[in-house]
Protein backbone atom coordinates (compact mmCIF):
# COMPACT_ATOMS: atom_id res chain seq x y z
CA UNK A 1 0.00 0.00 0.00
CA UNK A 2 1.50 3.50 -1.06
CA UNK A 3 1.25 6.42 1.55
CA UNK A 4 -2.05 7.60 -1.04
CA UNK A 5 -4.10 4.92 0.15
CA UNK A 6 -3.60 5.80 3.65
CA UNK A 7 -4.75 9.43 3.18
CA UNK A 8 -8.88 8.33 3.64
CA UNK A 9 -7.88 6.94 6.70
CA UNK A 10 -5.98 9.11 8.30
CA UNK A 11 -8.33 11.45 7.64
CA UNK A 12 -11.00 10.09 8.93
CA UNK A 13 -9.28 9.26 12.05
CA UNK A 14 -8.23 12.87 12.56
CA UNK A 15 -11.81 14.63 11.88
CA UNK A 16 -13.11 11.38 14.19
CA UNK A 17 -10.61 12.85 16.67
CA UNK A 18 -11.77 16.59 15.82
CA UNK A 19 -15.43 15.81 16.50
CA UNK A 20 -14.76 14.16 19.83
CA UNK A 21 -12.58 16.72 21.17
CA UNK A 22 -14.99 19.22 20.52
CA UNK A 23 -17.71 17.48 21.97
CA UNK A 24 -15.92 17.39 25.13
CA UNK A 25 -15.31 21.10 24.81
CA UNK A 26 -19.18 21.53 24.04
CA UNK A 27 -19.85 19.31 27.38
CA UNK A 28 -17.65 21.76 29.72
CA UNK A 29 -18.65 24.73 28.41
CA UNK A 30 -22.84 23.64 28.79
CA UNK A 31 -22.06 22.75 32.29
CA UNK A 32 -20.04 25.66 33.28
CA UNK A 33 -22.95 27.65 31.35
CA UNK A 34 -25.30 25.79 33.49
CA UNK A 35 -23.34 26.70 37.13
CA UNK A 36 -22.88 30.17 36.09
CA UNK A 37 -26.83 30.52 35.82
CA UNK A 38 -27.48 28.55 38.90
CA UNK A 39 -25.15 30.71 40.63
CA UNK A 40 -26.56 34.13 39.37
CA UNK A 41 -30.14 32.74 39.98
CA UNK A 42 -29.14 31.85 44.01
CA UNK A 43 -27.32 35.73 43.94
CA UNK A 44 -30.88 37.34 42.74
CA UNK A 45 -32.73 34.92 45.25
CA UNK A 46 -30.33 35.92 48.43
CA UNK A 47 -30.61 39.52 46.90
CA UNK A 48 -34.60 39.81 47.02
CA UNK A 49 -34.83 37.75 50.13
CA UNK A 50 -32.90 40.14 52.05
CA UNK A 51 -35.10 43.12 50.51
CA UNK A 52 -38.03 41.49 51.08
CA UNK A 53 -37.50 40.48 54.82
CA UNK A 54 -35.76 43.70 55.48
CA UNK A 55 -38.92 45.42 55.34
CA UNK A 56 -41.47 47.10 57.98
CA UNK A 57 -44.17 45.03 56.64
CA UNK A 58 -42.54 42.20 56.57
CA UNK A 59 -40.99 42.45 60.45
CA UNK A 60 -44.49 43.41 61.95
CA UNK A 61 -45.51 39.67 60.44
CA UNK A 62 -42.56 38.06 61.42
CA UNK A 63 -42.88 39.45 64.63
CA UNK A 64 -46.39 37.82 65.43
CA UNK A 65 -43.99 34.21 65.12
CA UNK A 66 -42.65 33.09 68.13
CA UNK A 67 -39.51 31.81 66.20
CA UNK A 68 -38.67 35.38 64.58
CA UNK A 69 -39.37 36.75 68.13
CA UNK A 70 -37.54 34.81 69.81
CA UNK A 71 -34.39 35.33 67.00
CA UNK A 72 -35.01 39.06 67.01
CA UNK A 73 -34.75 39.17 70.79
CA UNK A 74 -30.86 37.74 70.22
CA UNK A 75 -30.11 41.06 67.85
CA UNK A 76 -31.01 44.45 68.59
CA UNK A 77 -32.87 45.25 66.08
CA UNK A 78 -34.03 43.06 63.04
CA UNK A 79 -32.31 44.57 60.41
CA UNK A 80 -29.18 43.26 62.21
CA UNK A 81 -30.90 39.79 62.18
CA UNK A 82 -31.75 40.00 58.85
CA UNK A 83 -28.09 40.94 57.79
CA UNK A 84 -26.58 37.79 59.79
CA UNK A 85 -28.66 35.51 57.67
CA UNK A 86 -27.64 37.02 54.71
CA UNK A 87 -24.04 36.72 55.70
CA UNK A 88 -24.55 33.03 56.49
CA UNK A 89 -26.28 32.28 53.37
CA UNK A 90 -23.31 34.09 51.06
CA UNK A 91 -20.70 32.11 53.30
CA UNK A 92 -22.95 28.88 52.93
CA UNK A 93 -22.83 29.52 48.95
CA UNK A 94 -18.90 30.74 48.52
CA UNK A 95 -18.43 27.33 50.80
CA UNK A 96 -20.31 25.54 47.93
CA UNK A 97 -18.48 26.91 45.68
CA UNK A 98 -15.13 25.58 46.74
CA UNK A 99 -16.46 22.11 47.46
CA UNK A 100 -17.54 22.05 44.04
CA UNK A 101 -13.97 23.71 42.69
CA UNK A 102 -15.85 26.50 41.23
CA UNK A 103 -13.94 29.31 42.76
CA UNK A 104 -10.32 29.98 43.07
CA UNK A 105 -8.38 28.86 46.36
CA UNK A 106 -6.74 31.98 46.64
CA UNK A 107 -10.49 33.41 46.77
CA UNK A 108 -11.90 30.65 48.86
CA UNK A 109 -8.68 31.65 51.63
CA UNK A 110 -10.18 35.38 51.68
CA UNK A 111 -13.52 34.32 52.31
CA UNK A 112 -12.54 31.54 54.98
CA UNK A 113 -10.43 34.14 57.06
CA UNK A 114 -14.00 36.58 56.50
CA UNK A 115 -15.76 33.79 58.06
CA UNK A 116 -13.56 33.40 61.06
CA UNK A 117 -13.08 37.67 61.03
CA UNK A 118 -17.47 37.27 61.58
CA UNK A 119 -17.40 34.90 64.22
CA UNK A 120 -15.94 37.67 66.57
CA UNK A 121 -18.92 39.36 66.21
CA UNK A 122 -20.90 38.00 69.29
CA UNK A 123 -24.24 38.57 67.49
CA UNK A 124 -23.58 36.78 64.83
CA UNK A 125 -22.49 33.70 66.75
CA UNK A 126 -25.83 33.79 68.47
CA UNK A 127 -27.62 33.96 65.01
CA UNK A 128 -25.85 31.35 63.71
CA UNK A 129 -26.04 28.72 67.00
CA UNK A 130 -30.16 29.96 66.42
CA UNK A 131 -30.53 29.22 62.71
CA UNK A 132 -28.15 26.72 61.92
CA UNK A 133 -30.36 23.75 61.51
CA UNK A 134 -31.63 25.12 58.07
CA UNK A 135 -27.93 24.98 56.34
CA UNK A 136 -26.22 22.08 55.18
CA UNK A 137 -25.10 19.26 57.80
CA UNK A 138 -21.51 20.13 55.52
CA UNK A 139 -21.35 23.24 56.00
CA UNK A 140 -22.99 23.56 59.23
CA UNK A 141 -19.72 20.80 60.46
CA UNK A 142 -17.09 23.66 58.45
CA UNK A 143 -18.55 26.51 60.35
CA UNK A 144 -18.64 25.00 64.29
CA UNK A 145 -15.02 23.65 63.68
CA UNK A 146 -14.11 27.41 63.03
CA UNK A 147 -16.01 28.07 65.87
CA UNK A 148 -13.96 25.53 68.03
CA UNK A 149 -10.90 26.72 66.54
CA UNK A 150 -11.86 30.39 68.04
CA UNK A 151 -12.01 28.85 71.78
Amino acid sequence: MSFFEYIPLVSSLIFTGILLISILQFSNVRKNMQIQSEQQIYTKVIEARLKLENTNTFTNMAMQSPLFTKRFSIVDTPEEYYISVAFLDLFEFMFRLHKTKTIDPLLWQRWNKLVRIFLTIPKFKRVWDETKQSHTVEFVEFFDSLRDLEK
